[in-house]
Order: C-alpha cells, then structure tokens, then sequence
C-alpha cells in the first residue's frame, strides 16, 4: 500500500464535495422554490404508476412523470415529491411540504440541461387522488407540481400549476445551495 495513493479528505473537504456534486445534479434537473427554501435535484422519467420504483427515486430527490415534457418543450412538465415521513423516507421525504404556503405569481425556477427555466404559479388546487387530467399535455408550456394532501395523509393530491411569462431559458451562471 501506498500512502501518496490515499486521500484523507476533511470533513470540511467532504461537506464542499458534496455540495459541488449536488449543485451539478441540480444544474441537468433541478428544482429552486425560494419562498419555501426548496432546492432539489429532479430526477428524470420515473414510472409514476409503480409505487416501488417512484418511491426508491423519491429517496433522490422529486420525480419527474415518464412521458410528460420536459422544459422547452412546449407541454405539461409534471413534477412529483412526498410531504411526509408518513409516506416518504430519507432526506426528501418532506420537500414537498410546504407547497400550500404557495400563491399565484411566486417564482418557481427549474434548471435542465445547465438552463433555467422560471414559472411562476397562476393555480393551487387539492384533487382527488384519481384524477389523472394534471398529467395530460397542454398547447402551451406549463409546470405542474404533485404532492399528497393534506400532509400525512394520501387521500388528495395539492396541484400548482405555473407557466413562463418571459423567453425561456437562460445559461445558468451559478447555484448557490444557501438562500
């Protein structure tokens, strides 16, 4: 064995490293809520109809619904997370937790492919957790968010919806994983 080979990284070290990995997953799919300090990697194409692969995904980050759009296509981009321990486990098992305290015209930026996208929300609604219509596309681009409601519970689904209201999309310059 030799030492020179070996890495003694500090905690320090390991903490900047993780931070660097994580603003690079979030910079080719990530959410940015600022209004209720959401930032999260999203993870791309995830089965949404089979329960131990999107719940496996969810332990990442939030999903993004096989087969819906993705940002600058010009449809219905559905994104799914969990709001409670109830459901969900490991670190993101309540991102979405706070998506109630969200009103019409709050920004949500959502960065693809190191471009950023921004929408800002025009409707919050709770459905029944069968109504399948918020994964259809639409002729416009829109952002459309999905978490069981209320918190605890699966019996509802809380939808907001947003939509871009300026051309989209710009380079990203930078993340910056603190508000």
């Amino acid at each position: 064995m030799y030492l020179n080979n070996l890495s003694f990284d500090s905690p320090a070290t390991q903490n900047q490293q993780q931070e660097e990995r994580l603003a690079a997953e979030i910079k080719q799919f990530g959410i940015k809520i600022e209004k209720i300090d959401v930032l999260v990697p999203v993870i791309k194409d995830v089965d949404g109809t089979d329960k131990t692969v999107y719940n496996k995904e969810l332990e990442k980050g939030v999903a993004h619904y096989k087969e819906t759009a993705l940002p600058g296509q010009g449809s219905n981009i559905f994104i799914f997370g969990h709001s409670s321990l109830a459901f969900g486990t490991g670190e993101y098992a309540e991102i979405f937790a706070r998506l109630d305290e969200l009103e019409a015209d709050d920004k949500i930026t959502i960065y693809y492919q190191d471009k950023e996208y921004d929408y800002y929300i025009f409707e919050k609604r709770a459905i029944e957790k069968t109504e399948v219509s918020v994964l259809l596309p639409t002729e416009k681009e829109q952002l459309t968010l999905m978490t069981c409601w209320p918190i605890g519970s699966n019996a509802r689904r809380l939808i907001i919806k947003a939509e871009p209201k300026e051309e989209q999309p710009s380079k990203i310059s930078a993340i910056s994983l603190t508000y």
